[in-house]
């Protein structure tokens, strides 16, 4: 069979225009103006229509389908070309990623829209051109209602679009096989549709076999499309997570080499904050919570799709959420909120129609973490908010909170839904919540709404301690602002793989991973810090090389993370390093009163005890360093889930006067709560709200009043304290601690 006379220009120029419109349009785009997933999913859409529809005509005047692909496939270079001479004006540092995934996601969604519309021509459909745009975003639509909808996942891969690979906030895609064996459905789907329209038009043994066996293979692709990675389930995920703790509302999933302790944290968390938010509110879900958390990123990403991003699928039938085991003191209580919001949200999707409103709601009621509350940050913008209520009324819908900055977006809302609660209560919050709808709830339009509050927040004083931390929340890029959006340099992949080697006990490993990066990337902090720490745990020495790198990292950027480096490595090199640790100190935002007592605590160490701490991983502390150290070794301990021994080093402290010594029995609290000593935590946080209030940092009491809310919860509500914190095995009181005994308030940042 010949083809008619027509040429693949003809073909191929109706998708070449529709490419060339939708390139153009994405070009002013950060995000979708380079090659990349967010871009090839988009040519993927436009692609699929202009095949379904477009080839309709050739195919009806005998063009043979081959020769249709061709052109179509053909007119893909249109896009690319585009997406490519991008470059000129906005960098794309993960082009040959966006490549290749543009050839993943691209091709396999043309070659669908071309056998929908064979199967349309073939079968005689009247209006085929129609049937098939209908068929395509029918295929769409229901894709994406199948996967997000009913299963635990925050990845889709389509048909037609190609897929999404995972929350737009995560700075690192997700590229799982599960992609690869959804591509490969695309391609069997474009075959059966194929074979369809040329058993249609009377061509019958030999396309009705491949289309009898592509349709067997797809079959057996549904069947298995959990274990090839396509969807995922609660049951895969369960199976993963095989450690249950049960703790009444709450259930959470972890790791099964999770330790007893870390269970027993977790579990209190998770508890406290879904009781007190739950009263909060005044709602509480009538089945228990599922809070699945992961051990590490790729894990998560493996299972879900979401590297970082915290994730609560409130549009499932159960409510749950989906975070890092690491991330649960800073997080799970924001989380909480939008689990408890489920039981007041719109029908069906359980959210709000208004976004500021969600995530508003979620800041305004998540715990503090000793930073200024959203109020005093947004009093405290130095320009960069702008006017607080019109940052408000633009953030409050889906488009313009997700194009914002997130700091702005995030903490203006906080703000102003903290301000609804204080002056009108939950009810007309919650009321606003189910519908969007600002006046019917408040009697006031949002507009309205947002200048009572911005001149009511301006009356209010400015918080010094809040300055600082304002201007950097605020000035921080959003997605649509970075200059390489989803890229994660390679010197950052070398300096993670390192500090997971190191973590592990791999130090030899560790020390190459972090060269590499450092060599990659010698004013990386992280890959410096790290290629010094595995050669000393290696017991290697402190080279000039080490010092002239220190001494370059301080000069381009002199952060105190920076200048702690430099002086560290001063110390160990046998220099002077007070003045360096002042300088680190003096850089450290006045609310950071733990990282000024840290600073200290390095500054007097000998230079040997100093060496042990950099060299041993985070969850390893010596005897030396305990001896020596005790703050660090406390601190070091508490991280790593060893609440006894934790709690044997606190009770030993000697807190003394001024902000260091707040912070100590702020740590002495932590630390007794940790191990279930709640009489030794009243006795370490008596009075020490109002002394963090009178005395600095003032963000810091709200902290107290948790911890303390804390204690008093583990004596009323928990039914069965044994799920949360282990008898202690040392004595539940702190050591009385003698004038003798008190440190000196020189601080250690004297040169010895």
């Amino acid at each position: 069979m010949t083809d008619p006379p027509e040429t693949a220009w003809r073909i191929a120029r109706v998708p070449m225009a529709a490419y060339t419109v939708v390139c153009l349009a994405m070009w002013p785009v950060p995000v979708f103006g380079v090659l990349h997933a967010e871009s090839s999913a988009v040519v993927a859409a436009v692609g699929c229509l202009a095949a379904a529809v477009g080839a309709v005509g050739p195919l009806r005047r005998g063009v043979r389908l081959v020769t249709v692909a061709r052109a179509h496939l053909g007119a893909l270079g249109v896009p690319l070309a585009l997406l490519t001479l991008s470059l000129l004006w906005r960098p794309n540092c993960a082009y040959v990623t966006g490549a290749g995934l543009f050839a993943v996601l691209v091709p396999p969604s043309v070659l669908f829209g071309l056998g929908v519309a064979s199967a349309a021509v073939g079968l005689r459909l009247r209006g085929p051109r129609a049937t098939g745009a209908i068929a395509v975003l029918a295929v769409a639509l229901a894709g994406v209602v199948y996967d997000l909808g009913w299963h635990p996942q925050f990845f889709t891969y389509s048909h037609v679009f190609g897929g999404v690979l995972g929350p737009i906030y995560d700075a690192e895609l997700a590229v799982r096989p599960g992609l690869f064996a959804a591509k490969a459905q695309t391609l069997l789907w474009a075959v059966a549709l194929a074979a369809l329209g040329a058993w249609g038009r009377g061509r019958g043994r030999r396309a009705t076999l491949f289309g009898a066996v592509a349709l067997a293979v797809l079959g057996v692709s549904y069947l298995a499309a959990a274990p090839l990675g396509i969807v995922q389930s609660e049951r895969q995920l369960r199976r993963v997570l095989s450690a249950t703790v049960d703790a009444g509302p709450v259930v959470l999933h972890l790791a099964p080499d999770t330790s007893p302790a870390t269970r027993r944290r977790l579990a209190a968390e998770a508890r406290y904050r879904f009781d007190t938010l739950a009263d909060a509110l005044g709602v509480a879900p009538a089945v228990p919570v599922d809070v699945y958390l992961y051990p590490d990123a790729d894990t998560k990403a493996a299972l879900v799709g979401s590297r970082y991003t915290s994730v609560v699928p409130v549009w499932l039938p159960t409510p749950q959420v989906h975070m890092l085991a690491d991330e649960v003191e800073r997080s799970l209580g924001h989380e909480m909120v939008h689990v408890l919001a489920r039981e007041f949200g719109m029908p069906g999707v359980r959210a709000s129609p208004a976004i500021g409103l969600v995530e508003g709601l979620a800041v305004a009621l998540e715990p503090p973490d000793g930073l200024p509350d959203a109020s005093a940050l947004v009093r405290a913008d130095g320009g960069v908010l702008g006017d607080p209520a019109q940052a408000v009324v633009q953030t409050m819908s889906p488009g313009g909170f997700w194009t914002a900055r997130a700091g702005i977006a995030y903490t203006a809302n906080g703000a102003f839904v903290r301000w609804l609660l204080d002056t009108y209560g939950p009810g007309p919050v919650k009321a606003a919540y189910r519908t969007g709808r600002f006046a019917p709830a408040f009697g006031r339009p949002l507009p309205a709404l947002a200048d009572a509050w911005a001149a009511d927040l301006s009356r209010r004083p400015i918080d010094p301690e809040a300055v600082a931390v304002a201007r950097w929340l605020f000035s921080r890029p959003s997605l649509f602002e970075v200059r390489c959006p989803h890229h994660t340099p390679r010197h950052v992949r070398l300096a993670r793989d390192g500090s997971e080697a190191f973590e592990a006990g791999a130090i030899a490993r560790s020390a190459e991973r972090f060269a590499e990066a450092a060599d990659a990337e010698p004013f990386a902090l992280a890959a410096v810090r790290g290629e010094l720490a595995a050669r000393l745990a290696l017991g290697g020495p402190v080279r000039p090389r080490d010092l002239a790198r220190a001494r370059a990292l301080a000069d381009s950027l002199p952060d105190a993370a920076s200048l702690a480096h430099l002086a560290d490595v001063l110390r160990l090199a046998g220099r002077p390093a007070a003045a360096t640790y002042r300088a680190a100190a003096d850089s450290l935002a006045p609310v950071d009163a733990l990282g000024r007592r840290v600073l200290a605590e390095r500054a007097r160490l000998p230079a040997a005890t100093l060496r042990a701490w950099l060299a041993s991983p985070p969850d390893s502390v010596g005897a030396r360093v305990v001896r020596e150290a005790p703050v660090l070794a406390l601190l070091r301990l508490l991280s790593a889930d060893e609440p006894e021994r934790a709690w044997a080093v606190a009770r030993q402290l000697c807190p003394g006067d001024g902000e260091g010594g707040r912070v100590l029995r702020y740590l002495q609290g932590l630390a007794a709560l940790r191990v279930g000593a709640t009489d030794a935590a009243d006795g370490a946080l008596d009075a020490l709200a109002p002394a963090f209030e009178a005395g600095g940092p003032r963000s810091w009491a709200p902290l107290v009043r948790d911890l303390r809310r804390r204690a008093e919860w583990h004596r009323v509500r928990v039914p069965s304290p044994s799920i949360f914190a282990a008898p202690p095995t040392v004595a539940d009181a702190l050591v009385p601690c003698p004038p003798a005994r008190r440190p000196r308030a020189a601080g250690g940042l004297r040169d010895p």
